[in-house]
């Protein structure tokens, strides 16, 4: 009687350890669809988030042609405008956009205040820190600006001892901090806006400026009265970008593809005729 119980107790022992075993090999087939159902989940979140939200927004400030408030409609416009629109119209949601100034852009993208980022930014590795930046949608460079018919500056070799206006904060004010390093003596006076310094050089305030090779063709091209000119060609290469919170992948992608298409359709040649030309 005795030994029968123990077989017993041997045998039911022996189907729990083959019960428990088959319990941990079926977790471990369906472990893995478990996982990438949590994982696509997790993909479409920051997408779904927007499109639930009904609205994108973007921060951008204020530079011609590339954003700035339309004298008539009073609404915002320029090329950098039409391409938030498009990333928008592709998501299927409305743009809210923020303005602002230029040097509160990449703490307002850190912050989660706004989604990305578009204002004629300059691709840097410094920025590349701090933010996630899109590839290139326009290329361009800085360029020595002057007042019409100063033939005491033609080169930046002219520039000794002279006062030069940049932005502060943007990619002007690092050129001309590195043409220091490169040992040209300039003095640099830093401004919150470029249209500031632009007028200030206008009004024979400092003797010279550094901007944005595109930015100065529009500028030139809306005051005419300003009599200003650019110095030769841009001394400086570099590509304009827009800027997500680092780790946004997804959105950054859903960027990158449109300003793809935008490039293979031609509108982003039509936005540029349309803008800078």
């Amino acid at each position: 009687m005795k030994r029968s119980y123990t077989l017993k107790s041997a045998l039911l022992l022996l189907v729990a350890i083959m019960l428990v075993v088959a319990g941990c090999s079926k977790k471990e087939e369906t472990a893995p669809g478990a996982a990438d159902d949590k994982s696509t989940t997790a993909s479409a979140s920051r997408l779904d988030a927007i499109k639930e939200k009904g609205k994108l927004v973007i921060a951008t400030g204020d530079y011609y042609p590339f954003e700035y408030l339309d004298a008539d409609t009073k609404k915002l416009v320029g090329y950098d405008i039409d391409l938030g629109q498009k990333i928008a119209d592709k998501l299927g949601v409305q743009v809210e956009w923020k303005e602002m100034q230029f040097t509160a852009l990449i703490p307002t993208i850190q912050n989660g205040q706004a989604d990305m980022a578009i204002a004629a930014m300059y691709i840097t590795d410094e920025r590349k820190k701090a933010v996630d930046m899109s590839e290139i949608y326009m290329k361009t460079g800085m360029s020595l600006v002057k007042r019409e018919g100063d033939e005491s500056i033609n080169s930046l070799e002219d520039l000794k001892g002279k006062k030069v206006g940049v932005k502060a904060g943007a990619t002007s004010e690092t050129a001309a901090k590195e043409l220091i390093e490169q040992g040209y003596d300039i003095k640099i006076v830093s401004y919150k806006d470029t249209t500031d310094y632009l007028l200030d050089l206008q009004m024979g305030r400092v003797d010279a400026a550094i901007n944005d090779y595109l930015n100065q063709l529009g500028y030139n091209k809306q005051h005419a009265e300003a009599k200003l000119s650019i110095v030769g060609e841009p001394f400086t290469e570099a590509g304009l970008g827009l800027a997500v919170k680092q780790g946004d992948t997804e959105l950054l992608q859903l960027a990158n593809d449109v300003i793809k298409e935008l490039d293979a359709s031609g509108e982003a040649k039509s936005m540029y005729e349309k803008w800078l030309k």
